[in-house]
């Protein structure tokens, strides 16, 4: 449903030419739930932009559904109104000084031919139903809470019946347990419709729990594109793995790949340590270990083949609490359930699975 091929973005500044997007390539299926993931700065946007046709690429070709949109090659630019797309903008962009009702029959009045009034009232009804802003009709816009403005903006996406939405972070004015909420209800809503969507977040959380698929990108290209599972358990570099989520990293040595033998065998700063997930690396290979510290587990120090440490710091975090671990050369942290008894100074033994551990390149 949007297919990017390698898009090329440059922008002249005072400073000379800043290449924005290098080569940035992705195919998104109908009805995908497909996020864009990264810092500010990555191209996450720029990319969007230019798939919404509010930016102009410097070279590539974008298709949405079976029609051209963009092609540098072949001089093809559809201006932004004749693409089948909606869009919902970070700052939610609602017209002020008219209702809910006419911000959201605005995209409507300006279609050509001309959209009988009769069939507005209805499609604007039924968008206004499907975002439970039913009975808002006449209140005027700034009048709505953050969370309704949002609804709104979607509304007037949805009203469109464009195949496509694009998502320029939506959620990132709410308050944290609105965003929670509303989260939930988008990726539902979305579902729901059969809209393919293209969501851009620099919300680590945002991405795992809404996407079907995740790109993260850095410095204008994708570094990694995988399921929000595989994005966590199995990043493919340092940057992805600290990007996403806390992570701890030691360097280490392979002593015993895997190789079809099921354990693998590591030297570590935090002590010897297994791992079963195969990899490239082979025996005596430096490599860089990360383990997440939901995966770390403190136990009764004594355990024949585990590292043993000295917790040195504790944080209460509400669901959990979180324990900065003194083993072999370096430092380690666990979350751990408040249930569990555990105090500064003392002796613990550190357990991680071989599952839990993924091999980075040192």
């Amino acid at each position: 449903m949007i297919g990017i091929d390698d898009l090329q973005v440059r922008f002249n500044t005072e400073k000379g030419v800043v290449h924005a997007v290098r080569g940035v390539t992705i195919d998104v299926a109908a009805g995908e739930f497909y996020t864009l993931l990264g810092p500010s700065g990555c191209g996450k946007t720029t990319t969007l932009r230019c798939l919404a046709g509010l930016e102009r690429p410097t070279g590539g070709r974008i298709t949405v559904g079976n029609a051209v949109v963009h092609d540098s090659g072949l001089g093809v630019s559809v201006p932004t109104h004749k693409r089948d797309i909606g869009m919902v903008f970070q700052s939610y962009a609602i017209w002020p000084h008219l209702t809910v009702f006419e911000n959201v029959a605005f995209p409507l009045r300006e279609k050509r031919p001309k959209i009988d009034e009769a069939v507005i009232r209805d499609r604007v009804a039924n968008a206004l139903e499907l975002v439970q802003l039913s009975g808002y009709e006449s209140r005027p816009a700034p009048f709505l809470s953050g969370g309704q403005q949002q609804r709104l903006a979607l509304a007037r996406a949805i009203v469109r019946e464009a195949s496509v939405v694009l998502f320029d972070e939506p959620l990132s004015n709410l308050d944290a347990k609105l965003r929670a909420e509303t989260r939930l209800e988008l990726r539902k809503l979305v579902k729901r419709l059969g809209m393919t969507a293209l969501y851009v977040t620099h919300d680590q959380t945002e991405a795992l729990t809404m996407a079907d698929r995740v790109a993260v990108m850095r410095d204008g290209e994708i570094v990694q594109e995988a399921s929000p599972v595989e994005i966590y358990m199995r990043p493919n570099s340092r940057f992805v793995a600290s990007f996403i989520g806390q992570c701890n990293f030691a360097g280490g040595t392979v002593r015993r790949a895997v190789n079809g033998s099921g354990v693998g065998q590591l030297e570590t700063e935090w002590g010897p340590m297994q791992y079963s997930v195969a990899t490239e690396a082979e025996a005596g290979e430096d490599v860089t270990v990360a383990v997440r510290p939901e995966n770390v587990r403190l136990i009764g120090p004594g355990a024949d083949g585990l590292p043993e440490g000295e917790i040195v710091e504790k944080m209460f975090l509400g669901d959990c609490v979180e324990c900065r671990v003194s083993v072999g050369t370096a430092h380690i942290f666990a979350r751990v359930h408040p249930s569990q008894a555990v105090e500064v100074g003392q002796r613990i033994g550190v357990d991680i699975r071989p599952e839990d551990v993924a091999l980075l390149s040192a």
